[in-house]
């Protein structure tokens, strides 16, 4: 009876989490409007407290689906929900004006359950990318500002790139390999208008156009994690990881409506109902080194990189750059097993990343850095309670480009029991 409440809460936190994560909205970038999206640091709230690093996790307690062979770290009578949300803010700065704005919502739904005790299995929906930007300019030709006058230029995208994944992971003594089969999916949203001055809109035509870009495919990718003991007996170790996302070509559907609008009166330009093509998601590698000293210091260290220089977008190849990141993340813990101090169980977590995004405009690679910190409280039957906070920089203000300061506060909540256990009493 206790395990069938267990089963519909469970469901009905999935549904209810699944239905409200696609109307979520997680950025607002001026940047986002290139490539499929800005691309955040990936990951939950334990990992992201710890520069987002992902090659070398193997928590027993948690979920880690950005390496599949973590999965076998978990008990085989056991089972793991978690759930995340993040909220944060910007300020963006040009040379000589600044703004800022916030966005918040559902980030991740994820279960993870043994099959035995060498075979582990992963089931989630997550983020990948999202768009969120409204741009407004301003006609600075002196020979239309004094023939025609003032044009308003405006250009506004959202949408975003999900992935749900199911995974798998093999354990043989000290080495585990796994996979995800991922679904992405999402759409797209790019509208642009010119407005001309209201005193000329007899003689000129307003103009807007729409593309919208729906996204639906699988890809692969392939883990493998190894760990070389020091002294087993005290637990120290080093831990090796790495993951090889798979080159995919995502199918995607564009649709294209453009309108103009003289006097008040609009008439349809054109109308595209699907144009069918594909969207590279280029191979992706990452590596990672880790050592861990008596469960109490965990140290690691990551580098990924990913060609996105020869990516296709729907036929047309964009002006992308190659991206590179670097991460370093440490946990300590005082004593996990202390029953007098609770505060000698929590997880202590910090970190960092730099990276060369995939983003270039003019010339100017767009790059990002940060430093993070963060919690973990553990609560009974080794559920947990993780919060982290980001805060970094993207972007220059340089040859009339963007700086964006960010600051970005995630939280999960791991849910952990042996769910398999036959009770003897209800």
């Amino acid at each position: 009876m206790q395990n069938i409440k267990k089963t519909f809460l469970t469901s009905a936190l999935v549904i209810a989490s699944i239905f409200a994560y696609t109307q979520s909205v997680n950025t607002y970038s001026p940047y986002s409007r290139y490539g499929v999206g800005q691309i955040p640091t990936r990951g939950f709230a334990a990992t992201k407290a710890m520069g987002g690093i992902s090659q070398t996790i193997r928590n027993p307690f948690g979920i880690n689906y950005l390496n599949p062979a973590s999965y076998t770290a978990q008990d085989s009578m056991s089972f793991i929900l978690d759930f995340g949300m993040e909220t944060g803010g910007t300020k963006y700065e040009t040379l000589d004006q600044s703004a800022t704005n916030g966005s918040g919502g559902i980030h991740h739904i994820a279960i993870s359950f043994p099959m035995t005790k060498w075979w582990g299995a992963s089931i989630g929906i997550v983020p990948y990318s999202h768009v969120g930007y409204k741009i407004k300019n301003y006609e600075t030709d002196p020979i239309l500002l004094s023939s025609i006058g003032r044009i308003k230029y405006y250009h506004s995208g959202e949408g975003g790139i999900n992935q749900a994944f199911i995974g798998n992971a093999f354990k043989l003594k000290n080495l585990s390999v796994g996979f995800n089969l991922s679904y992405f999916f999402g759409s797209l949203d790019y509208i642009n208008e010119i407005v001309y001055p209201l005193d000329k809109q007899s003689s000129y035509a307003n103009f807007k156009e729409r593309n919208s870009i729906v996204i639906g495919d699988v890809a692969l990718s392939v883990g493998a994690q190894y760990t070389l003991f020091v002294n087993k007996q005290d637990n120290n170790y080093f831990q090796f990881g790495a993951t090889l996302d798979n080159e995919s070509s995502i199918r995607a559907k564009r649709k294209y409506f453009a309108q103009s609008e003289l006097a008040g009166s609009a008439d349809t330009v054109s109308f595209k109902d699907s144009t069918y093509g594909h969207i590279t998601f280029p191979r992706n590698i990452s590596v990672g080194a880790a050592y861990n000293y008596k469960n109490k210091i965990f140290t690691s260290i990551e580098y990924s990189t990913q060609n996105w220089s020869n990516s296709m977008f729907l036929g047309t190849k964009q002006p992308l750059s190659n991206s590179q990141t670097y991460r370093f993340g440490v946990e300590y813990t005082p004593n996990r097993n202390d029953l007098k101090s609770y505060f000698k169980r929590v997880n202590y977590r910090f970190g960092s990343h730099y990276t060369n995004s995939y983003i270039k405009i003019n010339d100017d690679q767009i790059n990002e850095y940060g430093v993070s910190a963060g919690m973990g409280f553990p609560f009974r039957n080794n559920t947990k309670f993780n919060v982290s906070f980001e805060l970094g920089r993207r972007g220059t203000t340089n040859n009339n480009l963007v700086r964006e300061t960010y600051g970005l506060f995630s939280l999960s909540l791991t849910f952990y029991d042996f769910w398999f256990i036959k009770r003897k009493y209800n």
